[in-house]
C-alpha cells in the first residue's frame, strides 16, 4: 500500500471511529460492524486502535492496536514519528505483576516521518499491554508509558 493509501485508510478509520464515538448511526444499508469481545468491549475499535493507550511526547506518538488471533486477543505497539528521534517498545504484565518489555525497542530517525510497529503479543484475559516511548530530541532519559489495556 502506498503512503497516500495508508494515510487515506487511517483518515477514514479515524473519521469512522470519531463518528461512532459521537453516537452517529451508519447510513441505511451499511454493513454492520461486529461487536468486540467482552475483554476489550470498553476500549477496542473495530479497526483495533485502542485510543485510551495513546501517549505523545512532542513529535513522538505511541499507541496500542489489538487483534484477535486464533481466538485470543493480542496487542501491538505503534510508534509514529513526525521528523523526530523517537524510541518505543511494548510492555506487558500478567495479573498483579510488573510491566516488562515484550518487544524489541524501535528507533525512528529525524528527517523522516516514520511509523514503526512491534509484532503482536498476547493480551488476553489476565494480561495488560502498554506502549512506552521516549523523545530523544527532548533529551528524555526515561520512557513514558501509556495506559495498559
Amino acid at each position: 500500500m502506498t503512503t497516500c493509501g495508508r494515510i487515506t485508510a487511517r483518515a477514514l478509520a479515524t473519521t469512522c471511529a470519531g463518528l461512532a464515538a459521537l453516537g452517529l448511526a451508519a447510513p441505511a444499508g451499511a454493513a454492520p460492524v461486529a461487536a468486540p469481545a467482552a475483554a476489550h468491549a470498553a476500549a477496542v475499535h473495530p479497526d483495533g486502535y485502542e485510543s485510551s493507550t495513546r501517549i505523545q511526547r512532542g513529535h513522538c506518538t505511541g499507541w496500542v492496536t489489538t487483534k484477535k488471533i486464533s481466538g485470543r486477543w493480542n496487542a501491538q505497539g505503534v510508534l509514529r514519528s513526525d521528523n523526530a528521534h523517537c524510541e518505543m517498545y511494548l510492555a506487558r504484565k500478567h495479573g498483579s505483576g510488573s510491566y516488562a518489555p515484550v518487544s524489541n525497542a524501535y528507533l525512528s530517525q529525524a528527517g523522516e516521518d516514520q511509523t514503526w510497529r512491534t509484532g503482536f503479543h498476547r493480551d488476553d484475559s489476565g494480561y495488560k499491554a502498554r506502549v512506552c516511548i521516549s523523545n530523544l530530541d527532548w533529551g528524555d532519559q526515561k520512557f513514558y508509558c501509556g495506559k495498559g489495556i
